[in-house]
């Protein structure tokens, strides 16, 4: 399936509308299989539940049901974006539905009722997933993430020496591989174009806050892949300050 490249730049998708279904709390159980039971008909990929995304997802839950209110948006201004981020997670491309209602089944009909909800739970390049739920009275509180993996056994080691990040593009035809750290690119200490296999080890000197992951596109673009924020597991930069990397030499 040919996916459109990403243009220097970090990059979420979130469901911008929400789902509010009254009736009694029935018991829940997992949106899997009705996410690949819908994605399986609309000849989408199947999804693998993640636990990065699970565990970002229930949190999110817990503060909406507290706070009796549905957004994508913390108070704090904070994006679906920078809650993965700050649990750990590094793919650069995010998905997120919100609902609440009686039963997950209620919910469930809600979003794909809803044309916004609908095209994003069965957009093709998803690969993963993960969800978490919250009471808030009598109805049940619904969140759902998604990532698109294009980086298969991500390897990222933050040493005193040097940072070392290491994996496999997915996509067979990735060109060579970029990192850039702040402003400044680094190339490969290895990269294997047959396998899309690489390695980056950055110097201790030249290690900065925001560091971004990608791979040149047969168009010869800039697909980013991951993206994370030195020290691990804090949030990424307010999007005023975020800013592209300049696209690199094929």
């Amino acid at each position: 399936m040919k996916r459109a490249p990403v243009l220097h730049s970090d990059a979420f998708l979130a469901a911008i509308l929400f789902l509010v279904v009254a009736g009694p709390v029935a018991a829940q159980d997992s949106p899997l299989s009705w996410l690949n039971g819908a994605r399986s008909a609309a000849g989408a990929r199947s999804l693998s539940e993640d636990a990065v995304l699970s565990t970002t997802a229930a949190l999110w839950a817990s503060t909406l049901a507290a706070a009796g209110v549905l957004s994508h948006r913390g108070a704090d201004g904070a994006t679906v974006l920078d809650r993965y981020r700050a649990m750990g997670g590094t793919e650069a491309h995010v998905g997120e539905i919100i609902g609440a209602g009686p039963s997950l089944a209620a919910v469930e009909a809600g979003w794909m009722q809803s044309a916004e909800h609908r095209r994003l739970a069965l957009a093709p390049g998803w690969t993963h997933t993960g969800w978490g739920t919250a009471a808030h009275g009598s109805s049940q509180v619904w969140v759902v993430l998604f990532v698109e993996r294009l980086v298969a056994e991500l390897s990222i080691e933050d040493g005193e020496g040097a940072l070392s990040v290491s994996g496999r593009f997915v996509e067979p035809s990735a060109g060579k591989a970029f990192l850039w750290s702040g402003l400044n690119p680094v190339l490969p200490a290895s990269w294997d174009e047959r396998t899309g296999r690489f390695a980056f080890e950055v110097p201790s000197s030249g290690k900065e806050g925001y560091v971004r992951l990608g791979y040149v596109a047969p168009d010869g673009a800039f697909m980013l892949t991951n993206a994370f924020t030195l020290p691990r597991g804090t949030e990424s930069p307010a999007a005023p300050v975020r800013f592209s990397p300049p696209a690199p030499s094929p």
